[in-house]
């Protein structure tokens, strides 16, 4: 019984904390949402949620969380190739290291480039 006097403390706290209860339920496990300083979370699952109204919402609501996804596998990518990079020895596999860190570099950059647009116009 732990886990629920917990998620009735996290409950609890949220609203003493200015967070409103909403009608709307979490579609993972169907706990009440709370409005937290602007945001739509569910307090069980300690995830921020997205109501999507109508199928055209569905692209700009999943967009960050793709950016996010692409974003850490970028940065996996790159951790993995630099610590390549520094035990090459040989010319060519140097280059075709640098070549591809370059590419992965300008995604990455390009990527966090629009998760900043996004932020600023929701």
């Amino acid at each position: 019984m732990g886990s629920e006097d917990d998620y009735i403390r996290r409950m609890s706290d949220a609203l003493r904390s200015g967070a409103k209860m909403l009608s709307e339920v979490c579609p993972i496990c169907h706990s009440p949402l709370f409005e937290v300083r602007g945001e739509l979370r569910c307090i069980r699952c300690d995830k921020p949620v997205v109501i999507v109204r109508e199928e055209s919402e569905v692209m700009a609501a999943s967009t960050p969380l793709v950016l996010t996804h692409l974003e850490n596998a970028l940065a996996a990518k790159i951790d993995a190739l630099t610590a390549l990079l520094q035990k090459a020895t040989e010319p060519e596999q140097i280059r075709e290291l640098t070549e591809t860190l370059t590419s992965l570099l300008k995604l990455f950059h390009e990527s966090r480039r629009l998760s900043e647009i996004l932020g600023k116009t929701q």
